[in-house]
């Protein structure tokens, strides 16, 4: 008899986990988003329904999809009475997220440490950058040279005196072996100009 209540116990606890899992399954996790599988095309769905809404009169077809670093990479086509446009998305294969302008992690580092030699270069050939904190061309200056570049400015804001008796008229202006460059310039022409 002891044996029997222990089959009939554990066969009703084992109905009740089971029912508790399916339960689980049923209403609970759907509702998270944990365990949702999309198929590519509901992502693909979504693409185009997202770039209709938000482009109108404007004909998506999608033209390539394939997968790349655990994202779809897809190539759209907007067909508008102007003619045709091509855009490049990458989107989770979930489709909760869209990413228009990916960046390449290694492409940055690479880049990063170019500027940095550039600028280490620069400023040990005493190149200066003269410009004022609020100017649009100072600021595309920096901006074009990044973060490392900034003991290379001379901002006048605060002694335009001193910038004017060096002979600076205009800013951004560019000191390179005592020459004067008026305006914003490329990392590359700085690299030729000065040398680097």
């Amino acid at each position: 008899m002891q044996e029997k209540s222990k089959k009939l116990f554990i066969t009703i606890i084992s109905v009740i986990v089971i029912a508790a899992i399916v339960a689980l399954a049923t209403f609970v996790l759907p509702q998270t988003g944990f365990l949702t599988a999309y198929s590519k095309e509901d992502v693909l769905n979504k693409v185009k329904t997202i770039f209709e809404l938000s482009n109108p009169e404007t004909t998506i077809n999608i033209e390539n999809v394939k997968e790349e670093s655990g994202l779809y990479k897809i190539l759209l086509k907007g067909k508008t009475q102007t003619g045709d446009t091509y855009s490049e998305i990458y989107v989770t294969k979930d489709g909760k997220f869209l990413i228009q302008a990916p960046i390449s992690i290694e492409d940055a580092i690479n880049n990063i440490k170019k500027l940095n030699a550039l600028t280490d270069c620069l400023y040990a050939k005493g190149v200066k950058i003269y410009g004022l904190t609020n100017d649009t061309g100072t600021l595309m200056q920096f901006n074009i040279l990044g973060r490392n570049s900034l003991k290379l400015f001379v901002f006048c804001d605060n002694i335009l005196e001193e910038c004017i008796n060096a002979g600076i008229t205009e800013v951004p202006s560019i000191v390179i072996n005592s020459t004067i460059y008026k305006g914003a310039r490329t990392a590359e022409w700085l690299a030729q100009t000065a040398g680097c």
